[in-house]
């Protein structure tokens, strides 16, 4: 053999040697792989298969009901049907989305281009609140990637009534607003959860070891009456037709406890489809918004005179015919008057003879007087966003304040904090605080936590010169008072007017031909019952923006209709009123 064909020959077997070895070390190396990958890594890996493998399904929990005083559903939850499409298992998108729309009321194009935008998130939704029939119509189709989910939708059976009460609950069924932020925890509840086992292409075979059953959320016993609720809307629906009116509150309460038997803010809006309304309507006024009060706060500056003996009750005032400088400044009354005693003061609310008092008393003693009831501080109720109002300190008041104070200027107050604070004047002097929830429930029906009695918050008047104000000074603003007569047919009843002018946003003074009319009531005298408080914001100055004659009507009619509905004894049966029955609204 020559020598170049050994050469060749001997290249050739080192070549051939060093590629099987290079072979074994691959095999050698691979087989160590899968030792290591079967020894090493054995946890790991049957982690990612059993990841891949298994899933879990989430069991919703049923969110908790709602109940009026009565009993009566007033928020609730119903199971729905969601159709939903996972864009990772389409294989042909065009076709899933032409086999869809016409279902979904879409565009075929549309659809397609929906779902290949979705094709990260796994998940997009294509409808929801559908009923079985509808879901099953879906299901019917047997479209590739397509799944039917269940979950729960609240509902409100009563629409927009109660609303700034009950609130809202999102879309990931957490509560948003009033009742169902406040309570979210109780109401929610806790989701369950159940192991699934899936093929290759994500569909469930079957159920796997794990499951945790869910926890339903406990409900809610309120204070509220829906059947007062209703009368309380009904009539702040009329006078806001009947004014021409921007909007309204109305405040109902059991005087002795502290119970909000009714609450609303007009207009309204239906948690059922909250989105479909302004933010700005789902506010609660009644907690939220401060307002000037006017002559409606005069019952509360004017019992410190005769707490602190300056002013006696038989002793006649000069209220100088309806006009008087202090200082610098006039001050006038809608009605002349001339000597009036403190009882005349209040039922004739002359705004000189409470800035005369007002002087006797001094700043100190008014603040004092101002915090006393409350004012300046939160109540206490239990909905979320409860402002304090506006009171001033001590230190910023002056000249100016201590005749505008006991007018119901200079400061702020809300709807609830001026119910409230009337309330103790008529329960004998005791602040309460106020409340919507009577009792929590459990899941299994039992009470978990119940206030029967919630004690006061502390004594603000002495029982003599609560007695004097709930039963004869405030009866005679109702008996006695200009404008037109408030009695009620089958009841009597006491109470305040207010009219006070809407402070400028952002600017200082008033705005031109705006009023809040107020009128805050309760009955009968002898033991009051309920508590009504009504607060017109800019009625149409052309047909009446007087407390007396927009808000004082229609609280009259919420409070003698709801002492029908509870049943409590006429007090002055055979003496008609002449409150007439409220006109239509058209």
């Amino acid at each position: 053999m020559p020598n170049d064909d050994r050469q060749l020959t001997l290249f050739q077997c080192r070549a051939g040697a060093a590629v099987l070895s290079l072979v074994v070390l691959a095999l050698a190396a691979l087989c160590g792989r899968l030792v290591a990958i079967q020894i090493d890594d054995d946890p790991r890996v049957r982690d990612l298969a059993a990841r891949q493998q298994r899933g879990r399904i989430i069991l919703p929990a049923r969110r908790g009901c709602t109940y009026d005083a009565r009993g009566r559903c007033v928020a609730g939850s119903r199971s729905m049907k969601e159709v939903f499409v996972d864009p990772a298992m389409v294989a042909d998108v065009d076709r899933l989305a032409a086999e869809l729309a016409a279902r979904l009321d879409e565009a075929p194009a549309e659809l397609a281009a929906r779902i290949r935008a979705a094709e990260s998130l796994r998940y997009l939704k294509l409808a929801d609140h559908l009923t079985d029939e509808e879901a099953e119509a879906f299901r019917s189709l047997r479209p590739e990637g397509v799944g039917i989910a269940e979950h729960q939708v609240r509902t409100y059976p009563l629409g927009d009534s109660m609303c700034h009460v009950l609130g809202i609950v999102g879309r990931d069924r957490k509560g948003l607003e009033a009742l169902e932020l406040q309570y979210d925890d109780h109401l929610r509840g806790r989701d369950g959860v159940c192991g699934v086992v899936r093929s290759a292409g994500r569909k469930a075979l079957g159920w796997g070891d794990e499951r945790i059953e869910p926890m339903d959320g406990g409900d809610l016993y309120l204070t509220l009456d829906s059947e007062i609720q209703r009368i309380l809307e009904t009539e702040l629906d009329g006078a806001l037709a009947r004014f021409h009116a921007e909007s309204a509150v109305g405040i109902v309460m059991d005087p002795f406890s502290g119970d909000v038997v009714a609450l609303a803010c007009r207009p309204g809006f239906d948690p059922n489809r909250y989105a479909d309304f302004p933010a700005d309507l789902r506010r609660n006024r009644a907690l939220t918004d401060p307002v000037e009060p006017g002559s409606v706060f005069k019952p509360f500056i004017a019992p410190a005179a005769l707490m602190t003996g300056v002013v006696r009750a038989d002793e006649l005032i000069d209220c100088h015919n309806g006009l008087h400088w202090f200082g610098r400044r006039p001050i006038h009354d809608t009605h002349p008057q001339g000597l009036l005693d403190l009882k005349g003061i209040i039922v004739h609310s002359s705004n000189i003879g409470m800035g005369l008092i007002g002087q006797r008393l001094g700043n100190a003693a008014m603040h004092q007087m101002v915090r006393s009831f409350g004012f300046g501080a939160l109540t206490g109720i239990d909905l979320p966003g409860e402002s304090i109002g506006i009171v001033p300190p001590l230190k910023e008041w002056n000249s100016y304040s201590t005749t505008s104070v006991p007018i119901g200027q200079e400061l702020a107050v809300t709807p609830i904090q001026l119910i409230t604070a009337f309330s103790s004047v008529v329960n004998g002097g005791f602040l309460l605080s106020p409340r919507v929830v009577r009792s929590l429930v459990g899941p299994d029906g039992g009470t978990l936590k119940a206030d029967l009695d919630p004690p006061p918050v502390r004594r603000v008047l002495p029982p003599d010169v609560a007695r004097r104000f709930a039963q004869d000074i405030l009866p005679a603003v109702v008996e006695e008072g200009a404008d037109g007569n408030l009695r009620l047919d089958d009841y009597t009843m006491l109470g305040k007017t207010g009219t006070a002018q809407v402070p400028r946003q952002g600017a200082a003074g008033y705005e031109p031909d705006a009023y809040l009319s107020s009128f805050v009531a309760a009955g009968p005298v002898a033991r009051p019952r309920l508590a009504v408080l009504v607060m017109i914001r800019k009625p149409d100055r052309a047909i009446g923006y007087y407390g007396r004659t927009v808000a004082g009507p229609a609280a009259g009619r919420i409070l003698q209709q709801s002492l029908r509905y509870l049943n409590v004894p006429p007090d002055r049966p055979g003496l008609a009123g002449t409150l007439a029955p409220h006109p239509p609204t058209g």
